[in-house]
């Protein structure tokens, strides 16, 4: 006698068959996500630093489907302040210090809520992130922010 859980789930019990379906199947998702915040844009140098031991990391081999950034502090600056995101390895050393875009605009972080929609040569584009893993990196170009907070949000797969 089946029965439906909770979940609303059919329990087959005793020996009882399921019917066999064709029409496909329901499969773990292979898309990761990586999610670096900056917490402070005051931080940020014109130089990536080097990773900590603990930092989150994208796999040797991973490919980079989409990349996301979204504004939680109003990014500003007394200048014409660009944004550039990239990957490096764990001693440091650029893999692409661009990777995941380059120089965005002052003008389209400068508000509470804007998305950046990357588009970096490592973004959806026909290359992996190589053969080491990826640590991301943050730096500022032209001028200093005076303030700023956001999301890195990175989806990717492996295999």
């Amino acid at each position: 006698m089946s029965w439906t859980n909770a979940d609303g789930l059919e329990v087959l019990m005793h020996g009882e068959q399921g019917e066999v379906k064709t029409n496909g199947g329901t499969v773990t998702s292979v898309t990761n996500q990586l999610v670096y915040k900056i917490t402070d844009a005051t931080t940020l140098g014109t130089a990536a630093v080097d990773p900590a031991a603990n930092d989150a990391f994208i796999p040797a081999g991973a490919y980079i489907t989409k990349a996301y950034f979204i504004v939680e502090t109003a990014f500003t600056s007394g200048g014409a302040a660009t944004l550039t995101l990239g990957t490096q390895t764990a001693a440091g050393a650029d893999i692409d210090a661009d990777g995941i875009d380059v120089a965005v605009a002052l003008t389209v972080i400068d508000a509470i809520g804007d998305v950046v929609v990357c588009n970096g040569a490592q973004v959806n584009g026909v290359v992996t992130v190589g053969s080491a893993d990826a640590y991301i990196s943050a730096v500022y170009g032209t001028a200093a922010y005076t303030a700023g907070a956001g999301t890195l949000v990175i989806e990717y797969v492996t295999v």
